[in-house]
């Protein structure tokens, strides 16, 4: 591994299993100036990740996989994770910190995001750690563990060895991007977005008053039947969490969205719709039906106004869309950064629709901070 320019002796990485190991390295990072972090984990039955490892790199090369099986009890590291002096170096970090957040208990601060970092280095931002390794340093990595299970033990020589290649890199890959910046001002807008992850509510769950948004086929319904999915996507967030369930294994969106069309009053009603699941015990059942009611008794100004965007208003601000795209990328050509970093075609649609109403809101991605500049000059 080549780290600063310097050959850098990489030590087996050691498996951490017990309680008092992981005191002792957490003692010892508490007094390096970064760590590269990474995680691996299993999620397909749950509601949250099952953690499976947690890895962990100093500059030094010195590589640790703590074995998250064996020991479940993280909040040892939650003192590195919010420090403000350690670095901590990720690729693609906003869901290993979110899982990292709730295994430790503690906020994650002061992150440096690999994956960002490239998009104003010359390289895409959305590289896997895979594609920016060989790109920026010429590292070659295996990826044949991609889909292992990491719950199971013993691990394998390649598993270990794979965990280990993902954090050993980290810390001179962050060198390079933060040098392959074309200027000071790069520099600076990196750091105004790094700011974004010190942000501790990117790391807490969801409002379930808000998960209605998310759902499949919610742009087809009416203001009484939002109210009504509205209810029932609480409903079903809070049933996932206590249960630690996927989502779609209490519900499927196109259930959740059915019910809200049909707001079954009983369980016979329920009963006529060819999908639902006959085997609900009647607790569930009740609360479901409860959500239902809920959302028929919300007063008509309580209800969430659907969208009331006309299709072919925006075909005619779509050329216009395309246009703030070109304008955006060619200014990020200047300044050898990825135009995705800027604005995405969501961002750009709906700017030019406000800019159409004369009333662009200050709250827009394109109306904030480093990014204003890039749309300066566009009518």
């Amino acid at each position: 591994m080549i780290a600063n320019g310097n050959e850098t002796r990489v030590s087996e990485p050691e498996l951490i299993t017990t309680a008092d190991q992981l005191e002792q390295v957490a003692e010892r990072l508490q007094r390096a100036d970064a760590v590269a972090v990474d995680t691996e984990f299993f999620w397909e039955r749950t509601f949250y990740p099952v953690l499976g490892l947690v890895q962990l790199a100093t500059g030094d090369g010195t590589c640790w996989l703590i074995d998250t099986v064996r020991i479940r009890d993280l909040q040892a590291l939650g003192p590195v994770m919010s420090s403000s002096s350690i670095v901590k170096v990720l690729h693609d970090a906003p869901q290993d910190l979110s899982i990292l957040a709730r295994a430790t208990g503690a906020m994650p601060r002061q992150i440096f995001d690999t994956r960002l970092a490239a998009g104003f280095a010359g390289f895409g931002s959305t590289c896997s750690l895979q594609a920016l390794l060989s790109q920026a340093l010429g590292i070659e990595l295996a990826k044949a563990e991609t889909r292992s299970d990491w719950l199971r033990r013993p691990l394998s020589a390649n598993q270990v060895r794979y965990a280990a290649d993902d954090v050993l890199h980290l810390l001179p890959l962050r060198d390079k991007l933060l040098s392959g910046c074309s200027s000071d001002t790069v520099r600076e807008w990196l750091r105004d977005d790094l700011v974004r992850l010190n942000n501790p509510t990117a790391y807490q769950d969801r409002d379930p008053r808000l998960m209605y948004l998310r759902v499949k086929g919610g742009s087809r319904l009416n203001a009484r039947q939002l109210a009504l999915l509205r209810e029932l996507a609480d409903w079903r967030e809070e049933e996932a969490r206590q249960r630690d369930w996927p989502r779609g294994h209490v519900l499927p969106d196109d259930l959740l969205t059915a019910l809200a069309l049909r707001s079954p009053a009983d369980r016979a009603a329920l009963a006529e719709m060819p999908d639902f699941p006959r085997n609900m015990p009647d607790p569930v059942v009740g609360r479901l039906l409860g959500a239902v009611a809920q959302g028929l008794s919300v007063p008509d100004d309580g209800c969430p106004q659907p969208s009331s965007d006309d299709p072919s208003l925006w075909r005619k601000l779509k050329s216009q869309s395309d246009h703030l795209l070109a304008h955006i990328s060619a200014a990020c050509a200047e300044h050898a950064i990825d135009p995705a970093l800027v604005a995405s075609r969501a961002d750009a649609d709906s700017y030019v629709r406000h800019l159409a109403d004369e009333c662009i809101p200050t709250s827009h991605p394109l109306a904030q901070g480093w990014r204003q500049a890039f749309v300066a000059g566009f009518t």
